[in-house]
């Protein structure tokens, strides 16, 4: 087990430095830092969403904590999807909107539009480069 005294550079520097794949939960859901395929995002995505829907319909109050609390998570897996389309984080926060906002992040783009396959300024691609033969 790492300790959680990390830095925001050492948090910044591990997530770099490995492949999404291979991206520890902690720095995948609270850092705003790196790139994040399809799959991965929607593996945590869809989720987290389907549990607040389901909490919500149930007890409406407590659903609505929950959301709020998983907001910074969700901003977070939004945001480095984004960035691996080659994008600003800045349009997660679509997601904001009531009813219609996970559904229009999930079919806008980050469900559905393959990554950018060559490095951007958000890190390196983490998509394998095949070479032409």
């Amino acid at each position: 087990m790492e300790p959680l005294d990390l830095t925001p550079e050492q948090i910044a520097k591990k997530v770099r430095n490995k492949k999404p794949t291979e991206m520890d939960t902690f720095p995948l859901l609270f850092s705003f830092i790196g790139r994040i395929g399809r799959r991965q995002f929607l593996i945590w995505y869809i989720p987290i969403m389907l549990v607040s829907f389901i909490i919500a319909i149930f007890d409406v109050e407590i659903g609505g904590y929950f959301y709020l609390l998983m907001l910074w998570p969700l901003f977070s897996l939004t945001t480095k999807r984004y960035h691996d389309l080659g994008s600003a984080g800045w349009f997660g926060l679509f997601q904001l909107l009531p009813g219609i906002g996970g559904l229009m992040i999930v079919l806008a783009g980050c469900g559905l539009i393959i990554g950018n396959f060559h490095d951007n300024r958000y890190g390196k691609s983490i998509y394998k480069k095949q070479s032409v033969v």
